[in-house]
């Protein structure tokens, strides 16, 4: 085999929901008050209503990709429902959620190696390119990637074993033999 892909597993997405969810409230929080400040009655309805979409995004979300089951969930349709929101009242409030937004993509993306004869690519942000003359060793034993380099430093990641179907022995021979040609 010329070339291997290997995904991690992701144990902060929980964490990162979690934060997420803490911003909608906020948010909602947030859009109540000023509903609760406003002098004319559409602007409160207005307000209210706003307010009362984002659990109910949030909701959609979860039951399209529960009932779908879909397991790559990238896009925020919540983020995007704040932004196009915030679009109308604050330019500044509208690029921070456009950050948010970007950082949720980013979290929820699949920490997916790729190893070939060229090198690895490794999916931290941005992606590193790690060329094998730099490493002194390579394995996958029990579910545990160790990329050790001549510098002392070492990478260590769990991998995801339901979606990995490699054999340790035939990754590790070309790991292996990677490392003797660099």
């Amino acid at each position: 085999m010329d070339s291997f892909e290997i995904l991690l597993k992701n144990d902060k997405i929980g964490s990162y929901k979690k934060i997420g969810y803490l911003i909608f409230c906020i948010n909602f929080i947030f859009f109540i008050f000023y509903a609760f400040y406003s002098k004319q009655g559409y602007e409160r309805f207005l307000w209210i209503t706003f307010a009362l979409l984002i659990p109910f995004f949030c909701w959609a979300e979860l039951f399209i990709h529960k009932k779908l089951n879909i397991k790559k969930n990238n896009l925020s349709i919540t983020y995007c429902w704040l932004v196009l929101l915030w679009s109308s009242v604050s330019i500044l409030m509208m690029m921070i959620h456009i950050l948010l937004l970007a950082f949720d993509s980013i979290t929820k993306r699949k920490l997916q190696v790729n190893f070939n004869t060229n090198g690895i690519v490794y999916p931290s942000f941005p992606k590193k390119n790690i060329q094998w003359d730099v490493l002194s060793n390579v394995i996958l034993k029990d579910g545990l990637l160790t990329i050790d380099f001549k510098n002392n430093n070492l990478l260590q990641a769990e991998i995801e074993a339901a979606n990995n179907k490699i054999d340790e022995t035939i990754f590790n021979h070309f790991c292996q033999q990677q490392l003797k040609h660099s």
